[in-house]
């Protein structure tokens, strides 16, 4: 391995892309990290990935590739184990006759490719690729989704089924998936048992998608394993419980919140993962247009009212109300939390959690919070009419409350708290705004298609005047695991309380007149929100009309 490294390091200097004192220096680092040199390089900020690729590509007269806007032949697949391939950072492209074309990080690893060539009794053909490329593609072609073509000519999903062997440990099996789904980015974790056997899905990007499947023998020990790591009774099948732990993988620490529920087939377990670095998400990421972004941060630094903060569960209300909080939070201010329960731990705010066996319930926490002298308080929903009220006079008397409501809009979240049989003029008086989002699937960059709106689409979305652009749909590649989509962005609609929508508060006008009122005063709606991404080219028609449903 030292000779190989060493004829890295020869040609990157001979290609004028290092000096000889950094491969000195690169060498050492090597050896004081016990890592390749090429990685030693990357992380020294020497080169990157791509261009230490390339000098290969050019000084060894091998093509280079692009793996993420490549499709591998699925064929290929099964004539390289994935152990060898995940060892030796390689991954089968497709094969002609007798040839084996393999994209490679690594072209020097002579070893590697004679051992390949020898198994398979083929000749060989190398393409270049960076390491994270084939990292990625190994992860797709040897185990998640592929689209396969219906009669119609159509994509749908097909799950690639992976077991997780009855001989497998159940502590090695729960953190194979845990450290999967922190790797692709997993809000939720599903093990769901059925007649046959157990499936193992994961939420990414607010959509569920099968990853495993489990032998139904192995059920037992899974779910033993999940309740001991949350301090669950392991005994105890037939009633719901609830639990919570810290895992942590390589440098990172989750935290998990746990959920047992009984079936007919067994215990369905959930597992939320709460990523702290979601909590300290700056405001302007969040997907704000400029003008609301603007409203919005001068309704939060008001000196009193309650704000609330409206929609579904799973549409990112915490995480706009904990970004709010980190822009207001100085050490002038004293911020006190209630939450069911605390998702994200935030510095210098005091947060305490709801405890139903205790008695800590919303109303009798946010009544204790009032003898702590706050400035801004968070209450984490408003859940009953004593809750609301205590907080319309927590408002009343100059502190100024931030909760979260479960309404379609911003104008019905008026008519749910007079429904709940708050009185009019205190709703009228005390609430200052009312922010509606919901988080939308963002189109992958790289394999997203341009397509010509027909006349009958414009119309439908309500488009003004001609359009003469393109919209997008999704594709699937490598980058986004053949979903279309990667990422996600939240789209808002801001109602700011007027003289003329308290009026209509005051004499309980329905929420779509207080909406249209607000619209014509300058209220962007949801639906405007989303479109403004589809214009842009950033998220398709499909997604704003599924998470709208308008």
């Amino acid at each position: 391995m030292v000779e190989e490294k060493k004829q890295l390091g020869q040609i990157l200097v001979e290609a004028g892309k290092i000096s000889e004192d950094q491969l000195i220096e690169a060498l050492r680092y090597k050896r004081d990290h016990n890592m390749y040199l090429g990685k030693a390089i990357i992380n020294m900020g020497l080169l990157s990935e791509k261009e230490i690729a390339q000098t290969l590509s050019d000084q060894l007269e091998l093509p280079y590739l692009d793996l993420l806007e490549y499709e591998v032949q699925p064929e290929s697949i099964k004539l390289v184990d994935e152990k060898f391939a995940r060892e030796h950072c390689l991954i089968p492209l497709f094969f002609i006759d007798n040839m084996l074309t393999i994209a490679i990080s690594d072209p020097l690893n002579i070893e590697a490719i004679d051992n390949l060539r020898q198994k398979q009794g083929m000749d060989l053909n190398l393409v270049l690729s960076t390491e994270s490329d084939i990292e990625q593609c190994i992860e797709l072609y040897y185990g998640s989704s592929r689209y396969l073509a219906d009669g119609d000519g159509k994509t749908r999903q097909q799950v690639v089924s992976r077991e997780i062997d009855e001989e497998t440990q159940a502590t090695r099996a729960v953190n194979m998936f845990l450290n999967e789904s922190i790797k692709i980015g997993a809000s939720d974790i599903h093990i769901e048992p059925r007649e046959t056997d157990v499936r193992i899905r994961y939420r990414v990007d607010g959509v569920l998608q099968q990853y495993y499947t489990v032998p139904k023998s192995s059920m037992s020990a899974l779910i033993s394993r999940v309740k001991i790591l949350s301090d669950m009774d392991i005994a105890e099948s037939r009633k719901p419980q609830d639990g919570r732990f810290s895992y942590r993988n390589e440098d990172k620490e989750i935290d998990l919140r746990v959920s047992s529920f009984p079936t007919p087939n067994g215990e369905k377990v959930v597992l939320r993962l709460l990523d702290d670095s979601r909590g300290k998400i700056e405001l302007y990421k969040l997907g704000f247009m400029d003008d609301i972004l603007e409203q919005w941060r001068e309704t939060i630094h008001i000196s009193n009212g309650i704000i609330l903060v409206s929609g579904p569960t799973g549409s990112g209300k915490t995480t706009t109300l904990y970004a709010s909080l980190n822009v207001i939070n100085s050490v002038e201010v004293n911020i006190v939390t209630i939450e069911d329960p605390i998702e994200y731990k935030l510095e210098n705010i005091n947060q305490s959690q709801v405890n139903l066996k205790a008695g800590w319930i919303f109303s009798e926490a946010l009544r204790s919070m009032l003898r702590q002298d706050p400035d801004i308080i968070l209450v984490g929903e408003m859940r009953d009419v004593l809750t609301i009220e205590l907080a319309i006079r927590a408002s009343l008397t100059g502190h100024l409350v931030f909760s979260t409501i479960h309404t379609n809009d911003a104008a019905s979240s008026f008519t749910r708290l007079l429904d709940m049989g708050i009185d009019p003029y205190l709703v009228s008086s005390t609430v200052r705004a009312v922010l509606s989002q919901r988080l939308i699937r963002l189109l992958c960059p790289r394999c997203k298609k341009s397509v010509k709106p027909t006349e009958k689409i414009i119309n439908s979305l309500g488009i003004q005047g001609e359009f003469n652009g393109s919209l997008y749909e999704p594709v699937g590649c490598v980058h986004c695991r053949n979903s279309g989509y990667f990422g996600r962005v939240g789209i808002f609609e801001l109602l700011l309380l007027d003289q003329e929508i308290a009026k209509c508060v005051v004499n309980r006008t329905n929420a779509r007149e207080i909406e249209k009122i607000a619209v014509r005063n300058g209220m962007k709606t949801l639906y405007e929100a989303g479109l403004h991404y589809v214009m842009n080219g950033k998220t398709s028609v499909p997604e704003i009309m599924r998470v709208i449903k308008s």
